[in-house]
């Protein structure tokens, strides 16, 4: 997960307009994962609405504690401590959920998207700070080490423990996601089925209210005046969008992205980004990105996979706005 402010390459703006008279827009923002983490309820009936959402917010809070990997204590720090020694770490459902999730999306995408390679993004942050690639060689032997098998359950599935010390997990490409999606279903659990919760732009949302109608979000392309001409209508959905914009890398003439290519180990060049519409928040944080990073024809095996899933992957090339692929997106 992100400890800086970052924002995604599509900046998403969320308009409420309940329809019914008697509902009511509550806004509550704080900051998790780096970013600033918000919620909006819609309710006909507010009581008691602020102990759940500072539930939710605890929530949140807990789910950091165990999946990023800029805390120290982290279940996922101390996983990537034990990698290689052999021993096993319990972790909790939500860990394993969020994990289970990633190792499909390290298959479906033929090793592009790896949740083992945290060592690999360590390189590339200290590159960034440091003006300075890294080391070729490391890179290829990172990329080789991480290809394979990297983690082992236990016989009950409770515990994992990482093979060998290059393994690192890092849950960055689809944590926010994931985060927003579990929050969304807590407020539900917890009584208020009208909600929205946009994790550093990764948003995630059931209804405006009973009577089903849809929030609506506009997709701005940043760096540019140019806006999508309609906006999207979004209910029991999230989107999530990965590109280049911000944290990039500047060197003799080339730009490297923060998005990386595990089986490669090198940055991307290219300044390819893209949304995506799904019924998860996990998945569509981690297919915006994989767009990214997979060629046209693998995407299109990867969202064949799974129902109405929607995606658009554009790029600037000389300063102009190429469309790559547009699945049912605009």
């Amino acid at each position: 997960m992100m400890k800086k402010l970052t924002f995604c390459t599509i900046l998403l703006v969320f308009l409420c307009n309940t329809g019914f008279t008697q509902f009511k827009k509550y806004d509550f923002e704080t900051g998790k994962m780096g970013s600033p983490f918000k919620i909006i309820v819609s309710t006909a009936d507010s009581t008691g609405l602020a102990k759940v959402v500072g539930e939710a917010f605890s929530y949140a809070e807990d789910l950091e504690n165990q999946l990023s990997d800029y805390r120290a204590t982290s279940d996922v720090s101390i996983v990537n401590k034990l990698a290689g020694t052999g021993h096993f770490y319990a972790i909790k459902k939500q860990f394993k959920a969020i994990l289970i999730e990633s190792l499909e999306a390290k298959n479906l995408s033929q090793g592009r998207l790896n949740v083992f390679a945290g060592k690999l993004v360590q390189e590339w942050r200290k590159s960034r700070k440091n003006k300075i690639l890294p080391d070729s060689l490391m890179l290829a032997r990172m990329s080789k080490d991480i290809a394979g098998d990297c983690i082992e359950f236990s016989k009950d599935s409770s515990s994992i423990r990482l093979i060998n010390s290059t393994c690192q997990i890092d849950f960055g490409s689809i944590g926010k996601g994931f985060v927003a999606q579990e929050v969304v279903n807590f407020l539900v659990k917890s009584g208020f089925p009208q909600v929205l919760v946009d994790a550093g732009g990764k948003i995630v949302c059931t209804q405006v209210n009973e009577n089903g109608e849809k929030w609506k979000v506009g997709l701005e392309l940043p760096q540019s005046k140019e806006l999508a001409d309609k906006l999207i209508l979004v209910s029991n959905s999230a989107i999530a969008s990965s590109g280049n914009t911000y944290q990039t890398l500047s060197l003799n003439g080339k730009v490297y992205s923060h998005v990386l290519d595990p089986t490669t180990g090198w940055a991307l060049e290219h300044s390819k980004s893209a949304t995506v519409l799904s019924d998860d928040g996990a998945r569509a944080d981690w297919i915006a990105t994989a767009a990214t990073i997979v060629p046209i024809e693998l995407l299109k095996e990867i969202i064949g996979k799974f129902k109405d899933l929607k995606i658009l992957v554009w790029q600037k090339n000389a300063g102009k706005l190429e469309i790559n692929f547009n699945n049912n997106l605009l």
